[in-house]
């Protein structure tokens, strides 16, 4: 059985300590919490103790400036690379209420921990690598993804929003049709770029926009089948998306983030986007990785692996 590892930060420390001995308690053994002081102690803690989500009771975020509890918890998740939930005084569709009965707190800890794809240790089936910026390293972090798991039956699959050859593909067809052949296809269109299983779907990203969340998670199935493949990763180009429902599909979605204030504020742009049109457990499955330019151009499998913590 899977046990999940919480972090509760409060500005209560009896109340963090109550709610850590009832959550160890209560959960039947699927969960065990830790205790931290401040959310400035989970950055030093969390390479070693690897929690799987944060309960955060804070108005405070990582720029010390002073805001309602779920954007700032949001923050906080930019910053930790971590699912983050709010702790509040008030009930709220996206947060967790106090003041309510403990096993009904560990209930939807785990709804949420469910729904975020939360693991640490274990792979993901389906992750994704996206981002609206361009020239971000998103490509070569799918590829390094990917190639770290091509020996467990990983494979790259590109939805770029212009692919770097001509390509003339039968797959995104058969995905519309839910062709029973599917996979051969992807097995006929597969090819080895850089020691990567690699497969591009369309040339340009008109032809990716009429593709439904519900075309995805057949393909996933297909592609996931006992026997077939154990991983894959897409390389998901910001204009190739008909809608950001598409990301529910994904267990996790890694977003490159270049430094920079300037991509800062898109990026907090876009999640505010996502926050709007998209399910609220999508957020938590989005782990934000800053590439620099040094790193994107050395792109070496190693070192963006362990920007990951893999």
């Amino acid at each position: 059985m899977r046990v999940y590892k919480v972090g509760i930060c409060s500005r209560d420390p009896e109340y963090a300590a109550s709610l850590m001995m009832a959550v160890k308690e209560m959960s039947d053994g699927r969960m065990e919490a830790i205790v931290y002081s401040r959310p400035e102690v989970i950055v030093t803690c969390r390479v070693l103790q690897e929690p799987d989500l944060i309960l955060l009771d804070t108005r405070t975020g990582p720029d010390g400036a002073e805001g309602d509890p779920e954007p700032v918890a949001a923050a906080w998740g930019e910053r930790l690379g971590l699912p983050v939930v709010a702790l509040t005084e008030e009930p709220s569709e996206f947060c967790i209420y106090k003041y309510q009965s403990v096993r009904v707190i560990c209930t939807k800890i785990l709804e949420i921990l469910q729904k975020a794809g939360a693991v640490s240790s274990q792979p993901s089936g389906c992750i994704a690598v996206f981002s609206p910026l361009g020239r971000c390293g998103k490509t070569t972090l799918a590829r390094a993804l990917a190639g770290a798991k091509a020996e467990h039956g990983g494979l790259y699959i590109g939805m770029e929003e212009y692919a770097d050859r001509r390509v003339r593909s039968e797959v995104l067809y058969q995905i519309k049709q839910r062709s029973p052949d599917v996979y051969e296809a992807v097995n006929r269109e597969m090819m080895t770029e850089d020691g990567v299983p690699s497969l591009h779907l369309a040339g340009m990203y008109p032809d990716l926009r009429g593709v439904q969340k519900e075309d995805l998670e057949w393909f996933f199935g297909q592609l996931l089948q006992p026997g077939r493949l154990q991983n894959v990763v897409f390389d998901i180009g910001g204009a190739a998306l008909e809608g950001p429902e598409l990301l529910e599909c994904f267990d996790r979605i890694y977003l490159p983030c270049p430094p920079g204030e300037h991509a800062a504020a898109k990026l907090r742009q876009f999640r505010d986007y996502m926050r709007e049109r998209a399910k609220g457990e999508v957020l938590l499955r989005i782990i934000p990785v800053e590439l620099s330019g040094e790193v994107v151009e050395r792109a070496d499998r190693r070192e963006l692996l362990a920007l990951l913590g893999r």
